[in-house]
């Protein structure tokens, strides 16, 4: 990047720097800290960055200007000049945003100067678990991390354990070889939001590596099941670009989208048909309907699929699976015929939320595809792209990494959050001899870590990172552009640092160094670095070879804990649109985003049909206790006219004990209140695999509400 654009903000850590690159003395007010091209009031620059808000890896466009702060100097406050970055939105010329950017990228940009956020190292003085930490030098954390890193590792090194968010790039390049230097286990990946089962079911049947791709957009007929792509799947703005040209982007051609889901979702919500599902019944629906397209010879590429796969379809006990399902016939076959005698049909499939049988619906999904002649095609489903980098975190049970853990990095990750409370993450944190946290924030699981050694902000940071779900290969790439504001450090050199006091050869990985020999040749690597990535045209799509023996799908039922007479109602948690898995709470923004169901604001009810609701003789904002075998929680109510009858949902994103002054004892986890069930063939936590009870309070809950309609029915509107 060229040194006219090079911004950099001075921090009250770096006040003593007070002369410019020509050696002149600085201005009191206005710090030579800048380019040789000033700050020009009222002038703007855009300069390329990665979003750290979820696991996508958009890449986006910083605007920065100029601003003001007040620092002391001299025993005055002063008002001092400094370069801003005052919005985001999404890069142009990067393949997955193309441009746009969800709320949560948009309000990164708060997350970078949060009040809350890690000035600098922290250590703890108060007892664990009660966030009570005091300054400490880098030095010095780096020393005593080693010191006791070094202990750890004589004894036994598989019980230093790194939880790491499962996402690739520069970061888990660093981890992976820092890791394998002192000789430990590699990193455990862990979070709610990585879809390991749609990586499993394409590996299984396609025999590809990673997040398939669905080509939506040139797509004339899509049935989505499970997979509500618009609202917290696997990269919504990528979607939700191709689902704008699947819409309006052809002249004269709009695509036509069902939706099958146990929760009206936002996908649900555009979707020229709902098909309200029971939880867990995806296995039997597309059972069903590859039994219907078959039997209505719409199955154009049957052949496709070997003998042993068409007859687990023809199997399917058509009554039984409506009865499953709770869908008419006559409506399932309408939906089936419009998919099957569609010029370019496509089965979107993913579990948005996991049962324990979702692997077989996903399977399924692969194999309709298939004989719709929808697999390895234009207008279908299409390889994952190439790896540019391979060392990713797997992802793994984090409860039973916690268990034998006896030093512990976190990443990116916050399990006493994200795990169930039957799981007793928050015992095994109390126990653990030594953590240390890399968040910038205090969390529920940094407040149990011994060293918070908080990373640069991702706006502050220099990255190379691989998008979850991209039409190529791609890089995207960050230089940094702004100083950091705080005394943080990025972790891939404190882990440089740590491999130098522990005598170990380790190699920091640079973006340059990974992305160098990726280059065409008509690329420099600053070009790379000006248009925020390196991107690679798609191959040419081909139709993918099934295995010898391709895996059957059992077509079970799903599993779920807790008696149906004392716990009637099955309970599904869901990615929320402001908060993902839970880490977007902390943003202001974020909690004054209205919920899509309930445009809920700084709350998060839990929503029931009125059926359910008029038994328990509830109202909207009427307070509810939610019991499960493993916990309870108490929320106010939101009465859905579109909720599945007889099914609870709840949004993820509230309850944090600690996450700032925004979200900390804000609201309920309905994740601390989940079976301990996980999916066995991926490790994935089962969402969708508890039974719950409602007992109505007599209290009233905190719902406000930014749509009027639902307020103007009570006793006290105004009609």
């Amino acid at each position: 990047m060229e040194r006219r654009n090079f911004f950099k903000i001075l921090t009250t850590t770096s006040a003593g720097l007070l002369t410019g690159a020509c050696s002149r003395p600085s201005d009191a007010l206005i710090p030579l800290l800048v380019s040789d091209r000033a700050v020009v009031p009222g002038e703007e620059q855009w300069h390329p960055a990665v979003c750290g808000e979820c696991e996508a890896g958009c890449g986006v466009i910083a605007r920065v200007m100029e601003g003001e702060r007040l620092v002391e100097r001299d025993n005055e406050r002063v008002r001092e000049r400094i370069a801003c970055i005052k919005k985001l939105e999404g890069n142009p010329l990067d393949p997955v945003s193309g441009g746009r950017l969800c709320a949560r990228g948009q309000a990164g940009v708060q997350s970078l100067y949060h009040p809350d956020r890690l000035p600098g190292p922290l250590r703890r003085v108060g007892q664990r678990g009660k966030a009570e930490f005091g300054s400490t030098s880098w030095k010095e954390a780096v020393l005593v991390a080693a010191e006791k890193l070094v202990r750890v590792r004589e004894k036994d090194p598989s019980q230093i354990v790194f939880l790491a968010r499962p996402q690739a790039g520069t970061r888990s390049l660093a981890i992976a070889r820092f890791l394998e230097a002192i000789g430990a286990p590699p990193a455990v990946g862990w979070g709610i939001a990585d879809f390991p089962l749609e990586r499993k079911a394409a590996e299984m049947v396609y025999g590809w590596t990673g997040l398939p791709v669905y080509d939506l957009a040139h797509a004339r007929s899509v049935l989505s099941v499970g997979a509500d792509f618009l609202g917290g799947w696997a990269s919504p703005v990528y979607y939700g670009r191709q689902y704008g040209h699947f819409r309006q982007g052809r002249p004269g051609l709009r695509g036509t989208l069902a939706h099958a889901e146990s929760r009206f979702s936002v996908t649900a919500a555009t979707a020229d048909q709902w098909l309200p599902l029971r939880p867990g019944s995806e296995p039997q629906f597309l059972a069903a309907v590859g039994r219907l397209l078959l039997e209505e010879k719409l199955a154009r590429r049957a052949d496709a699929v070997p003998d042993a796969i068409r007859q687990v379809f023809r199997a399917c006990d058509l009554a039984a699976a409506l009865r499953a399902t709770g869908l008419d016939e006559r409506r399932l076959r309408r939906v089936t015929r419009e998919l099957g005698e569609s010029e370019a049909p496509l089965v979107l499939a993913g579990a948005s939320v996991v049962h324990t049988n979702s692997l077989d619906a996903l399977l399924l999904a692969a194999y309709l595809n298939l004989m719709l002649g929808a697999a390895g095609r234009p207008g279908g489903v299409l390889p994952p792209a190439p790896a540019t980098i391979r060392e990713r975190p797997a992802l793994a049970n984090a409860a039973a990494a916690l268990a034998r853990a006896e030093f512990l990095f976190t990443d990116g990750v916050n399990p006493a959050y994200t795990l169930p409370a039957a799981l007793g993450a928050e015992k095994h944190l109390a126990r653990i001899d030594t953590q240390i946290s890399f968040s910038g924030f205090v969390d529920d699981t940094a407040a149990y870590a011994d060293l918070l050694l908080p990373d640069h902000h991702f706006l502050e940071a220099s990255a190379a990172l691989v998008p979850t779900v991209a039409p190529g290969a791609a890089v995207t790439l960050a230089t940094p552009f702004v100083q950091p504001l705080y005394d943080t450090r990025a972790t891939e050199q404190v882990l440089a640092d740590l491999a130098k006091e522990l005598k170990v050869d380790f190699e920091l990985p640079t973006p340059k160094s990974i992305v160098s020999p990726l280059l065409p040749a008509d690329l420099p690597w600053d070009n790379a670095t000006r248009q925020g990535g390196v991107w690679i045209s798609a191959a040419a799509p081909q139709i993918p070879a099934l295995p010898k023996q391709p895996p059957a799908p059992e077509l079970a039922a799903p599993l779920f804990e807790g008696d149906a007479g004392q716990y009637p109602f099955p309970f599904q948690p869901y990615l929320s649109l402001q908060y993902h898995d839970g880490r977007g709470a902390h943003l202001p923004w974020m909690q004054e985003l209205p919920d899509p169901a309930s445009s809920a604001m700084w709350s998060l009810p839990v929503e029931i049909d009125p059926s359910t609701a008029a038994q328990l003789g509830v109202r909207n904002g009427d307070l509810v206790r939610v019991e499960s075998p493993h916990g309870r929680l108490e929320a106010p109510v939101y009465v859905h006219p579109a909720a599945v009858p007889g099914v609870v949902s709840m949004a993820i994103g509230q309850g944090h004990r600690y996450y700032g002054r925004y979200a900390s004892n804000r609201g309920s986890n309905p994740l601390a209140i989940l079976a301990p069930v996980f999916e066995k063939s991926t490790g994935a936590l089962a969402l969708g695999a508890t039974r719950v009870r409602l007992t109505k309070t007599g209290g009233r809950g905190f719902l406000a509400q930014f749509s009027p309609n639902d307020r103007e029915h009570n006793p006290f509107s105004h009609r």
